[in-house]
């Protein structure tokens, strides 16, 4: 379970902070990340937490949630809503097992208790996991966290325990953002957004970049690229 962490974006209730970190103590996952804590209280959550303070006095404390998923290769995030951009959209099993497929480090994302993730959060995510419901729709955070903590621990257990042949230097998903963020501003002074929308197009890219996982010396030949497209952009032509 190294290669996972748990990611929760400005949560609000310590309780569930407690309980989030007693599912990862549960099911063998030790990284959790706190991304803008509102109001957050150590005691309450250790409290919710009985034999998981490790996790709680563990845990890393964010400003962005680029900052918590630094390292990760895959970026999934939680959400029941219906978005205006297309993100590949898996149950909680199936995002369990696309993270044990190398198994590649994956980081995921829970929103906060009254609103979720907002589509600018989303922006730094490859895909979204949506948990099956009837009625009500949303879960309660911990409740979520304990779902996916389970799915990833079954995932684990049925996972072949082969090793894999050639060890393969992907590029995190910070590196994939920059490389997003160059061919925007090339695409922008090459006059194809005119007309076009800048998220759906970030999307696409980001999307096309978490299915083809790019080794790190790809991702940075291909940035190469970008950046001389764009100093040839600034150049005056005759």
């Amino acid at each position: 379970m190294d290669h996972i962490s748990i990611v929760l974006v400005r949560p609000q209730q310590p309780g569930n902070i407690g309980l989030a970190a007693r599912a990862l103590a549960n099911h063998g996952i030790t990284k959790l990340a706190l991304v803008q804590p509102q109001g957050f209280d150590a005691d309450r959550a250790r409290w919710m937490a009985p034999k998981a303070h490790d996790i709680i006095n563990n845990a890393r404390f964010c400003t962005s949630i680029q900052e918590a998923v630094e390292g990760a290769v895959r970026v999934v995030a939680t959400s029941a809503r219906p978005r205006r951009w297309d993100r590949p959209v898996w149950t909680p099993q199936e995002a369990a097992e696309n993270a044990f497929t190398g198994p590649t480090p994956t980081a995921f994302v829970f929103g906060p208790e009254d609103a979720g993730l907002s589509t600018e959060d989303l922006m730094a995510c490859h895909g979204i996991m949506s948990f099956p419901t009837v009625h009500v729709r949303s879960l309660n955070l911990g409740q979520a966290v304990t779902v996916t903590c389970a799915n990833l621990l079954a995932a684990q257990e049925a996972a072949a325990p082969a090793v894999p042949e050639e060890e393969v230097d992907t590029a995190p998903a910070a590196f994939q953002e920059e490389l997003v963020q160059d061919s925007i501003r090339a695409l922008k002074s090459a006059g194809y957004l005119r007309g076009r929308s800048e998220v759906q197009v970030h999307g696409t890219l980001y999307r096309l970049l978490g299915r083809a996982q790019p080794t790190m010396d790809e991702a940075a030949r291909l940035r190469g690229m970008v950046k001389q497209l764009l100093w040839w952009f600034k150049e005056p032509r005759s």
